[in-house]
């Protein structure tokens, strides 16, 4: 079991226990992740606020033992506040990040590219989204 960082958009995120919570995220070099951020639900939590689907981070996570990793730290990168705000934006953005055919544990730049540029179409698009 090791430590890793990547950059990462969020996906997805669930609902674990009481104060956890699982996220998907789409990383450049390790493909499609999921992973488990402890605390992040509670009101004191240092990065609650960057695993918001939608966001753009730089994520460190260490290897668990089954599919889920855990989030041990993270740095926003780009917030994409428009596009968490409006949920067409949000649902045309994780849309074409295309979650389902991502590679899980492999590395995709080319997948990881497309979401991260749907992601910034959607942020600044003036008006309707695409």
């Amino acid at each position: 079991m090791s430590l890793y960082r990547d950059f990462a958009i969020v996906l997805r995120t669930y609902k674990l226990g009481e104060a956890d919570r699982i996220v998907v995220l789409m990383t450049r070099a390790h493909g499609k992740v999921r992973a488990v951020g402890k605390g992040v639900r509670k009101t004191g939590s240092k990065f609650g606020s960057r695993l918001e689907p939608g966001s753009y981070i730089q994520v460190q996570l260490h290897e668990g033992r089954g599919d889920l990793d855990i989030v041990t730290q993270t740095e926003t990168v780009e917030p994409y506040r428009r596009t968490r705000e409006d949920l067409s934006r949000l649902s045309r953005s994780s849309s074409s990040a295309s979650s389902r055919r991502a590679p899980r544990r492999r590395g995709c730049s080319r997948t990881s590219r497309a979401a991260c540029g749907a992601s910034t179409r959607c942020a600044t698009w003036r008006g309707r989204p695409p």
